[in-house]
């Protein structure tokens, strides 16, 4: 798997945060042409509160990348599994393992044999729908466009020159408020090393504008337990320590804060 797409992935924290974006901070143009930020700010709580709200919830999330050049032809591709229950989280991607509890974050990495240990950080970080609320809060000069088709409401974002993005469009169910897919569209620039990017007299794999496709899928509530938050799955308590535990024996374990 290309280092790219694990770049790529850390867009999982900056997705569907942009739902959390203050409206007011953008303009919105609704279906007539209208500005209406009430109904984008209806769009964002209705898939925060879905998210926020779900009890043992689980689906899948896909990736796959594609060059701006020919999106038909996807080049990476990446898949896990989200667990989540209210405040908890378990999310499986491409042999890292996080999970957040109420009391630690944990990342289990199969390539380093790392476990990372944090004392656990706010809700946000479990809500698809509400991650990293920060990010485009004061970001000026977004354009949001709101459709509704069938069973789907459709956000589109179009941001303005000099952004790592140039458009990023979010498909949910207008019933349930769950997120369908998510799509990206986006400048290579500073994700890859010049090397990997395709120009005159150099053929590389990537274009300098790239298209990401998240799909979300498989829905379901009431397949897991409890005990998929456990955190003994990953570590026991010891005199003075943290000894990792079950399939992570092999582990070393990074405490990455002070009051655990």
């Amino acid at each position: 798997m290309n280092q790219y797409i694990w770049r790529v992935i850390i867009l999982l924290e900056l997705t569907i945060s942009i739902l959390s974006t203050n409206p007011a901070a953008a303009q919105t143009v609704a279906p007539n042409g209208q500005t209406d930020a009430a109904d984008v700010k209806a769009f964002m709580k209705r898939s925060q509160d879905a998210y926020r709200n779900a009890s043992h919830l689980g689906f899948r999330i896909s990736y796959g990348y594609a060059n701006a050049g020919d999106p038909a032809r996807i080049i990476d591709t990446l898949s896990g599994l989200m667990q989540m229950d209210k405040g908890r989280c378990r999310f499986a991607l491409g042999g890292t393992e996080t999970m957040v509890t109420e009391k630690y974050m944990i990342q289990a990495m199969e390539d380093e044999k790392l476990i990372y240990l944090s004392s656990a950080r706010p809700a946000a970080m479990v809500n698809p729908a509400q991650m990293m609320d920060t990010v485009f809060l004061h970001m000026g000069g977004v354009q949001t466009t709101l459709t509704r088709q069938n069973s789907l409401e459709t956000l589109t974002l179009t941001f303005p020159p000099g952004r790592m993005y140039s458009r990023i469009r979010m498909e949910a169910d207008i019933a349930t408020g769950y997120l369908q897919r998510i799509q990206y569209n986006l400048y290579t620039t500073g994700l890859v090393g010049r090397e990997m990017i395709d120009r005159p007299g150099h053929s590389a794999p990537y274009q300098s504008e790239g298209q990401i496709e998240m799909i979300f899928s498989g829905y379901e509530k009431g397949r897991f337990g409890d005990s998929v938050f456990d955190e003994k799955n990953f570590f026991t308590r010891v005199a003075g320590g943290f000894e990792p535990a079950g399939r992570y024996k092999d582990y070393h374990i990074f405490l990455a804060s002070s009051n655990l």
